[in-house]
């Protein structure tokens, strides 16, 4: 994962093919811990698959941004992982942006 960070936005670029529960449990400890930005963005732009557990752990990393003040937003879904977000409805409890 590679980080972009500016005082208000970190973007969190994953570079494999797979955004497993491994990887967004990485993303929430180093968040929680290490990261302060009002933002939290996730560019899945590489990331072809993703899990249901993967998802179901970033929505528990947003609800405890929120009660903080800040708040977690993903990028660039596509190929199957869009299609489970979708099918999954997550939209209301993790948005999701366009960019490229």
């Amino acid at each position: 994962m590679v980080a972009i960070q500016t005082p208000l936005q970190t973007t969190l670029i994953h570079e494999h093919r797979l955004f497993a529960h491994e990887d967004a449990d990485r993303v929430s400890h180093w968040v929680i811990r290490d990261n302060q930005a009002r933002r939290v963005v996730i560019d899945l732009k590489r990331a072809e698959e993703a899990t249901t557990s993967a998802f179901a752990r970033l929505v528990l990393l947003r609800r405890s941004l929120l009660r903080d003040g800040r708040d977690l937003q993903l990028v660039n879904l596509r190929q199957n992982a869009k299609a489970l977000y979708d099918i999954s409805r997550l939209r209301a409890v993790l948005p999701s942006g366009e960019r490229v």
